[in-house]
């Protein structure tokens, strides 16, 4: 967006900016606290995976439980070092989410919200002018990358010698209406 002193003329726009502003600064803060959930999941993942090596030192589930006996790990260790040893690397893959994932899976929606009314306030700051050609831009750019996501198909189907139904689907459909002409 050029910064021009025409764009502080329009007190209505204007807001919008100082608006658009605002969700920029916040976005950059839930980025940081975004960046920190990641750390704290892959630590998360690393105990897991140390915690399954743990397990997978024993042999069979009687060296597990001669462990416990002589008190060389805990209850809570013996419980999960026998979930780890039965169900092996699928118990550490499909663990249930834990509390920092949820976390910033909420956050990523959050994030996601205030970046889309950042790029409305944005938008609604544009004059009506600007505003259509912004709009046009957009549709451009959606039919490009259609057309990009189209080829790949294509040259995919071409490797696997498979076609798209959906593009075999239009040209029959082409085809049909040109022989009705």
């Amino acid at each position: 967006m050029k910064k021009t002193s025409q764009q502080y003329l329009n007190s209505k726009a204007h807001g919008y900016l100082m608006e658009a502003k605002a969700c920029k600064l916040l976005l950059k803060d839930l980025e940081r606290i975004r960046a920190k959930l990641r750390r704290h999941i892959e630590k998360e993942a690393a105990d897991r995976e140390a915690e399954f090596e743990a397990a997978m030192q024993y042999h069979s589930e009687s060296d597990i439980q001669e462990a416990y006996g002589w008190e060389f790990i805990s209850e809570q260790q013996y419980e999960r070092y026998l979930e780890l040893f039965r169900q092996g690397r699928k118990a550490l893959d499909e663990h249930s989410p834990t509390v920092t994932e949820l976390a910033l899976s909420i956050l990523n929606r959050i994030f996601q919200d205030i970046d889309r009314d950042c790029r409305q306030c944005e938008f609604e700051a544009l004059s009506p002018e600007e505003q259509l050609a912004e709009l046009k831009r957009a549709e451009e750019s959606r039919q490009a990358w259609r057309q990009y996501i189209a080829s790949l198909k294509e040259m995919v189907g071409s490797m696997t010698g498979k076609t798209n139904d959906h593009t075999e689907s239009k040209n029959v459909a082409t085809i049909h209406k040109e022989d009705a002409k």
